[in-house]
């Protein structure tokens, strides 16, 4: 596996593993490893301030908001002139005056785990709690300050198959009620279990059954899935892993992102990819999944 020096990266996207502290015990992970000490922040700042192009910073964790100074991160990051998005499970999001402080650091664009919609019976199972009132309230907020919104859900057969409709019906009812507009479609993404780090075995889908489950749910027909028109007319250079598609709803267009978690011969999800880096232990950068793979149940 190839990595690079930051003055050399490639990869339009970095994900940055800030913590790897967790306020969840998911049964799906595919960063479980819980021992590993917060990543050294300066360096942190000192890599992406090597970066030859202004890139997409994707602050992940485990879960990035146990960090106390997550809010200083945001700030630096846009000051040293890049993007900034936070992917989070959303149960400090759960309190607007947190929603708040995030918004005021910068930070514009937020991807939310809601793996069982508003549905404890889903939570329950998957994430391994009573999360939907943390989890609904959380995009709440966020529609409520007007933030760029991606949701995350994870699609496990036999234990929550008509999430996608489910997930699509939440976000349109709490758009509808906070009267959310904002420049930015929404995205809602789904995925199915992918076999890295902990994950419930026996309800992976294929993703040509995600592609028929989506279809069947939402009411559009796979060649509006494949077509992949949708690609002319928002940034996806960053966002090649799967099909994006535009559904009419209540509130407007929102759009449909299908990732593909179909590994290689080497349990390798989007193997060698060309649009997503990883910073490593040593702070170079590799290619994302590749490097996850690697360190399976480690870093």
């Amino acid at each position: 596996m190839k990595t690079y020096e930051a003055c050399n990266n490639p990869f339009d996207t970095i994900m940055v593993d800030v913590t790897h502290r967790c306020n969840m015990e998911c049964a799906n992970c595919y960063l479980p490893n819980r021992d590993i000490p917060d990543m050294d922040i300066n360096k942190f700042y000192e890599t992406i301030s090597k970066l030859p192009k202004r890139t997409f910073v994707r602050l992940i964790g485990a879960e990035p908001t146990m960090r106390e100074d997550i809010f200083d991160i945001i700030r630096t990051v846009k000051k040293l002139g890049h993007h900034v998005s936070l992917t989070t499970n959303g149960l400090k999001l759960a309190h607007e005056p947190y929603v708040k402080r995030l918004k005021d650091a910068g930070l514009r664009l937020v991807l939310l785990s809601m793996n069982g919609a508003d549905d404890n019976t889903i939570y329950k199972v998957i994430d391994e709690g009573n999360w939907a009132t943390a989890k609904v309230r959380a995009l709440e907020n966020l529609l409520k300050h007007n933030m760029i919104i991606n949701t995350g859900t994870i699609v496990a057969k036999g234990v929550n198959e008509n999430v996608i409709q489910k997930q699509v019906n939440l976000f349109v009812e709490k758009a509808k009620l906070y009267n959310y507009k904002t420049k930015i479609t929404p995205i809602l993404r789904f995925r199915s279990v992918g076999a890295l780090g902990r994950y419930m075995e026996n309800t992976s889908m294929t993703y040509d059954e995600l592609i028929q489950l989506a279809s069947k749910q939402l009411g559009v027909s796979i060649s509006h899935i494949e077509s992949n028109d949708v690609k002319a007319n928002i940034d996806v250079k960053n966002n090649t892993f799967g099909y994006i598609f535009p559904i009419q709803t209540e509130v407007g267009e929102v759009f449909i992102r299908l990732v593909d978690w179909d590994a290689d011969e080497y349990g390798v999800p989007d193997p060698d990819s060309n649009s997503r880096g990883r910073i490593t232990q040593d702070f170079k950068i590799a290619p994302f999944f590749d490097h996850v793979k690697e360190n399976e149940f480690g870093y």
